[in-house]
């Protein structure tokens, strides 16, 4: 999924996220062989997904692109605290 972070109801940054996913960008980072195993959609944010993965020396041989829906986005609205509070999109194609 993709983040977008929001500081005073404004968007701060945009990152690619998820457990898993910084998981083997901590993997890829020190240089060991890593693949991300998922599914995302082939739009625009999964390209961002996918060149953030190989810029951090994760392989996406395994993921699937799929081509309906879009892939999954998550709005991060942090407090004065910088404590996060999010609201999931997601638009995944039906399976059959």
């Amino acid at each position: 999924m993709l983040d977008i972070i929001f500081k005073n109801n404004q968007p701060q940054a945009a990152k690619a996220g998820g457990a898993m996913l910084n998981s083997c960008v901590s993997l890829g980072r020190i240089g060991l062989p890593v693949f991300f195993i998922s599914e995302y959609a082939g739009d625009n944010v999964g390209k961002i997904i996918d060149s953030f993965l190989i810029d951090n020396g994760v392989g996406t041989t395994y993921v699937d692109h799929f081509k309906e829906g879009k892939t999954k986005l998550a709005l991060a609205f942090l407090n004065e605290r910088n404590d996060a509070s999010y609201t999931f999109y997601q638009d995944y194609p039906e399976r059959g």
